[in-house]
């Protein structure tokens, strides 16, 4: 069949799946739009047709490698959940969602990690920004109603609960080794015990203990 009376949805849609592999297999700087397009059997040309320019594609791949990861961040904002579930229903969504999509996963990390402050930007402003965005607005709203302390930005709580997931993932396979380190493979009891130190702290509550009534003064 020749090029041209290819489907043109289903020949962007070959070529999306051309970079994302690509790109998760050696990163935005050591792949070719020549590579992607013999990956998905078609043109430069044709690339170019669909995406315009490889940093266009290459922002439509992260997007999509996103994009289930919404899935997660959309039951923050279900009505009739608390708080601090909907903080530990978020990191036990993330984390599952994080093994079961591991190639895009995998890429979605090294390219945040590893990006240059021009492309840093670029993905901040067109492919995080919303999402991120969701999960600040959470904690926005339960600082709101007084379920954390006031002198901590929402964005830090936000960061913080991701950034555990992120490391968790990342070296689920030396962490499984470690002494003590019996919850890699255990999502809803890792997210249980991540959202009580987030949310609780570390240091035991008592009915004398001045971190739970707020008196910090010596």
């Amino acid at each position: 069949m020749s090029e041209s009376s290819q489907n043109p949805a289903a020949g962007r849609a070959e070529i999306l799946t051309a970079a994302i592999d690509l790109f998760g297999e050696a990163g935005f700087d050591a792949v070719s739009i020549s590579a992607i397009a013999r990956r998905a059997g078609t043109s430069k040309a044709n690339v170019f047709h669909h995406f315009g320019s490889k940093e266009s594609l290459y922002l439509e791949v992260m997007r999509e490698a996103c994009g289930k990861f919404a899935d997660a961040i959309a039951g923050l904002s279900e009505d009739g959940v608390g708080f601090s579930d909907r903080v530990r229903d978020f990191v036990r969504r993330d984390i599952e969602l994080m093994h079961a999509q591991s190639d895009r996963s995998h890429l979605i990390m090294r390219e945040v990690l590893e990006s240059g402050p021009s492309r840093g930007r670029a993905l901040a402003g067109e492919v995080f920004h919303d999402h991120f965005g969701e999960v600040v607005g959470t904690f926005e709203a339960g600082q709101a109603a007084g379920e954390f302390t006031d002198d901590v930005p929402p964005a830090l709580a936000a960061t913080v609960v991701m950034a555990c997931n992120v490391f968790l993932f990342q070296s689920q396979h030396v962490l499984r080794h470690l002494p003590g380190v019996d919850f890699v493979d255990e999502p809803a009891r890792y997210a249980e015990l991540v959202s009580r130190v987030l949310l609780d702290g570390l240091r035991p509550r008592g009915d004398g203990d001045a971190a739970s009534t707020g008196d910090t003064t010596s």
